[in-house]
C-alpha cells in the first residue's frame, strides 16, 4: 500500500447525477441494524439517573430480575469495562474518566445506571421501572459560569471544573479607537435527533469473533476501541455498518452503550441489541453547541476593525467527552473572514451536571461564525454603517493568509462571494420594500448576512484508505474507509472511479463500513470525506487505469502513450475501431498474474476552509412574535464541485438544521439540572412546511491541498444560516429598539422583546 501526497492526477469532470442509493432509501428496502433479526435476539433497556448530581446510596435490581422475560441485570459492578478516557486536549489537563455505568455517583440527568436484558423490547422497558435506587442529592453545577467558580467540583480527583484554559494575545490593547462595542451571545445546547438513533446489535460468532453491527461513522476506529474496552485482539471483531439514517457528527464519539452491548453479549453467548429511544438520546445521549461568547470589537467610525476581544466558555456537560475538542475549533477561526490586526482570545473548557455535548454538525465552526457576525452587525449599528460596507472593509483581501490563530486559509474571494449574495437576494429591493413596509406599519422586514469560513477535514495527517481493482471479468470494485451517513459516497465514489477507469459508475461495486473487507479506514467527519477519501479512490483508480494501459497496448501492439480509454474499451489513437473491451484487458492481465488493484493511505498537503456568504430575509409579526424566513441565499466555495446536484442537497438540509437552531432547536435545563425538553413534545425542529425558497450561488477556488481540488460542504448551512436569521430578524427591530436576541427566537421570546419595547400592549 503507498501514502503520498504527490502525482496528481488530471482534473475530475463534475457531473449532477441522482443518488444511486436513494431508490433503496425512498422505497423502505434499506437496510439498517435494527432491521437485523438473528434468532434468539436479546434487548436491553438502561436505567437512567433522574438526578443532576447525586451518590447512589441504594441501587435494588432484584424485583427486576425477576420480571417477565428478563434474562439478567448487569449494573457496574457486574461488567469489567474500564473507565472512557476525559479527552483533554491540554497536556497538564486534569482526568475526568466516564464511567460505562455510574457506579457510585451520578453526574447527570440520564446517565445510564444499569442494563436490564430482556426476550423483548417492552419486557425490558417494563423491568426498567423496577429498579430501586436511592439518591443522596450533591450542590448542582447548573451552568458553565457556575463551573468556572468551582464552588462545586463535579470530579473531585480533578479538583477543579475547568478541563482546559487557553489564550492568545494581549488583555490590554493600546491604541484608541472611535467605536467600540460589546456583546455576549449565546449558542445554545441542541440535539442531533437523527431519524435513525443510536443502534447496535452484537452478535458471538460460531469462530470465537464478536459480529457488531453498529450506527457508525468509524467502523475502524470502533473496532480498535471496543477492543481495548472488551481487553482483546481487535481482529476478533468485525464491525459492519450497514445504512446509516443520519448521524451528524454524534455517531462519530464513544458511548457507554456502545461498549456495554458487546460486553453483555460476549457474557451470555447471544445476539443483543439495543435501539435508542427518543427520551434516551435527548437525556442521555450527546448535544451539540452549548458555549457562550463574549465579543468586544474596536475600530474606526469608517468601519475599519483594528481589535478584537473574544471569550469563549464551553459547556462539555458531565463529562469531556470528545466535546472538550469543540471550543479549540471556534478559537482558530474565531476571527472569521476578518482581516483584525490585533486579536486576543480566551477560550475556557468546563464540565456541568448536564449530558455530555460532543460533535454536531458544524462543531464549533457554528459558535465562532455566531459570535464574530453577530459582532460585526453590532459594530456597524453603533457606527451608523451599512453591514454590507463594513464586511468589505474588513474582509481578508489576499489568500492564502495566516490568521493569528495560526489557520492557513487557502484560497478564495470573499468580497465575490458578498457580492453575488447581494445581487442574488436584490438587496436594494429588499430594502426598499422593508422601509414601505415600516412606513405603512406593518409588520416588519429584515436582511441579515451570515459570513463564515470554516476549516473542513479535521486531522488531515489521519488520512483516508481507498482501494480500486479491477476483477479478471473487469467488474471495478471501489473500497473506502469513509463512510456515508447519506452524503451519497456510493455515488459520488463510483463516478470518481469511473472517470478515472472509463466506465459508468453503473459498472462501480462499492464497499465501505465492513472492517473485514476494507482493510483501513478513518471514517467521516468535518467535512472530510470528499477532499480526502475520494481523492484516495481517484489516484487509486489513475494507477490502476496505467497499469490496464500498459496490457492494453501490449495486445493492441502499441505504444502506451498511444492507448485511449473510453466507453469502457482501450483503443489505439485515431483508430477507434481498435477497441477491447475492459474484460479482455482483465483477463490477460490475470494470466500474466498482474494486479489491477491499488490502494493508498492519502495524507492531503493541508487542510481546507471552505466559506460562503448567507442571506435571510425574514418577516416578525408584531402580534405573535413569530419570525418567518422569507428566503434564504447560500453562496458557497466549497472548492472543485464533484455532483453539483448532491452539494445543493447538503447546503439546503445543514441550512434547515440552521433555520432548527436559529429559530425552534433548544435543549433547556432548569436551575436545579432537571432537563425541561425531555421528549419531541418540548424539543421542536422544523418540518418540511418551514422550509424558505433557497436561493444557491457558487463561487470556485478549487483547494491547492488535495487531488480533487475539494474542500467539503457539509457543514455550510449550520454555520452561516443562524447569525443570518437572527441578525435579520434584529434589523427588522433594531429600529423599535429591540438590539439583542438569542437562539432560538421562539415567538414567545420575541413577542416579551417587543412588548418590553413598548410595542405590544398588555
Amino acid at each position: 500500500m503507498s501514502m503520498s501526497t504527490s502525482s496528481t492526477p488530471p482534473h475530475f469532470t463534475p457531473e449532477s447525477r441522482r443518488r444511486r442509493e436513494d431508490l433503496r432509501f425512498i422505497t423502505g428496502v434499506g437496510r439498517y441494524v435494527a432491521d437485523l433479526s438473528p434468532s434468539a435476539t436479546l434487548h436491553v433497556a438502561f436505567v437512567r439517573s433522574i438526578e443532576p448530581h447525586a451518590r447512589i446510596t441504594t441501587l435494588e435490581i432484584d424485583d427486576a430480575v425477576n420480571a417477565p422475560g428478563v434474562v439478567a441485570v448487569y449494573t457496574a459492578a457486574d461488567l469489567d469495562l474500564p473507565h472512557i478516557p476525559g479527552d483533554n486536549l491540554a497536556t497538564k489537563a486534569p482526568d475526568f474518566p466516564r464511567p460505562h455505568l455510574a457506579h457510585d455517583t451520578v453526574r447527570y440527568v440520564g446517565e445510564p445506571l444499569a442494563a436490564v436484558v430482556a426476550d423483548s423490547p417492552a419486557h425490558a422497558a417494563d423491568a426498567v421501572d423496577l429498579v430501586w435506587v436511592d439518591y443522596d442529592p450533591i450542590p448542582v453545577v447548573a451552568d458553565p459560569e457556575s463551573a468556572l467558580k468551582d464552588e462545586s467540583v463535579l470530579h473531585p480527583q480533578a479538583g477543579t471544573n475547568v478541563v482546559e484554559r487557553w489564550e492568545l494575545g494581549e488583555a490590554a490593547g493600546t491604541a484608541a479607537h472611535d467605536v467600540t462595542i460589546k456583546i455576549k451571545v449565546e449558542n445554545q445546547r441542541v440535539a442531533p435527533v437523527s431519524i435513525e438513533p443510536l443502534v447496535i446489535l452484537a452478535e458471538p460468532a460460531p469462530d470465537g469473533r464478536l459480529s457488531v453491527n453498529v450506527s457508525h461513522q468509524r467502523p475502524h476506529e470502533f473496532r480498535a476501541k471496543l477492543a481495548g474496552f472488551l481487553g482483546v485482539d481487535p481482529q476478533k471483531i468485525r464491525v459492519v455498518v450497514p445504512d446509516v439514517g443520519g448521524a451528524f457528527g454524534m455517531k462519530g464519539m464513544t458511548y457507554p452503550e456502545y461498549s456495554i452491548i458487546p460486553a453483555i453479549a460476549l457474557q451470555l453467548d447471544k445476539p443483543v441489541l439495543w435501539v435508542e429511544r427518543r427520551r434516551e438520546h435527548l437525556s442521555g445521549g450527546t448535544h451539540g453547541r452549548g458555549s457562550s461568547h463574549r465579543v468586544r470589537l474596536s475600530g474606526r467610525s469608517g468601519g475599519r476593525i483594528e481589535r478584537a476581544e473574544i471569550h469563549i466558555v464551553g459547556d462539555m456537560g458531565a463529562y469531556p467527552h470528545n466535546g472538550g475538542a469543540i471550543p479549540s475549533f471556534s478559537r482558530y477561526v474565531a476571527p472569521g473572514l476578518y482581516d483584525i490586526p490585533d486579536i486576543w482570545i480566551t477560550s475556557s473548557s468546563v464540565v456541568t451536571n448536564r449530558a455530555p455535548t460532543g460533535s454536531y454538525r458544524g462543531a464549533g465552526r457554528p459558535e465562532a461564525a455566531y459570535a464574530i457576525e453577530r459582532a460585526i452587525d453590532a459594530f456597524a449599528r453603533e457606527a451608523d454603517l451599512d453591514p454590507v460596507a463594513v464586511r468589505m472593509t474588513n474582509f481578508i483581501s489576499d489568500l492564502p493568509f495566516r490568521t493569528p490563530t495560526g489557520a492557513l486559509y487557502d484560497s478564495g474571494d470573499y468580497r465575490a462571494a458578498l457580492e453575488l449574495a447581494v445581487g442574488l437576494v436584490d438587496l436594494e429591493a429588499v430594502r426598499s420594500h422593508q422601509s414601505e413596509r415600516r412606513n405603512e406599519g406593518g409588520d416588519p422586514i429584515g436582511i441579515g448576512f451570515g459570513a463564515f469560513v470554516e476549516r473542513a477535514g479535521g486531522r488531515v495527517d489521519t488520512g483516508e484508505y481507498g482501494k480500486v481493482e479491477v476483477d479478471d471479468e473487469g467488474k471495478v470494485i471501489v473500497r473506502t474507509g469513509s463512510m456515508s451517513a447519506g452524503q451519497g459516497h456510493e455515488t459520488v465514489w463510483a463516478q470518481v472511479a469511473a472517470e478515472a477507469l472509463g466506465v459508468t459508475p453503473e459498472d462501480v461495486e462499492f464497499v465501505a463500513g465492513d472492517t473485514d473487507n476494507v482493510d483501513r479506514g478513518t471514517g467521516t467527519s468535518a467535512s472530510r470525506s470528499t477532499q480526502i477519501g475520494a481523492s484516495a479512490v481517484w489516484r487509486t483508480a489513475h494507477e490502476v487505469r496505467r497499469t490496464a494501459t500498459q496490457v492494453a497496448a501490449d495486445l493492441l501492439e502499441a505504444s502506451q502513450d498511444d492507448i485511449a480509454l473510453a466507453g469502457g474499451e482501450f483503443s489505439v489513437v485515431g483508430v477507434p475501431d481498435s477497441g477491447i473491451p475492459w474484460a479482455d484487458v482483465a483477463k490477460e492481465a490475470a494470466r500474466r498474474r498482474i494486479e489491477l488493484s491499488a490502494d493508498e493511505w492519502y495524507v492531503p498537503g493541508a487542510q481546507t476552509f471552505p466559506y460562503g456568504v448567507h442571506v435571510a430575509v425574514v418577516e416578525v409579526s408584531l402580534e405573535t412574535g413569530e419570525v418567518r424566513v422569507e428566503k434564504l441565499v447560500t453562496v458557497d466555495d466549497c472548492g472543485r464541485v464533484l455532483n453539483p446536484m448532491l452539494v445543493e442537497g447538503q447546503i439546503q438540509g445543514s441550512a434547515m438544521q440552521g433555520i432548527g437552531q436559529a429559530l425552534y432547536e433548544g435543549i433547556d435545563y432548569s436551575d436545579d439540572g432537571q432537563l425541561r425538553t425531555s421528549s419531541l413534545m418540548d424539543y421542536s425542529m422544523p418540518r418540511a412546511g418551514d422550509a424558505p425558497p433557497i436561493i444557491p450561488g457558487r463561487v470556485v477556488s478549487p483547494a491547492p491541498s488535495n487531488s480533487l481540488g475539494a474542500k467539503g460542504t457539509g457543514e455550510a448551512g449550520c454555520i452561516g444560516v443562524p447569525p443570518a436569521i437572527v441578525n435579520a430578524t434584529l434589523n427588522a427591530l433594531a429600529p423599535y429598539g429591540v438590539t439583542h436576541l438569542d437562539m432560538p427566537l421562539h415567538p414567545a421570546k420575541v413577542w416579551d422583546a417587543l412588548h418590553k419595547a413598548g410595542l405590544i400592549l398588555s
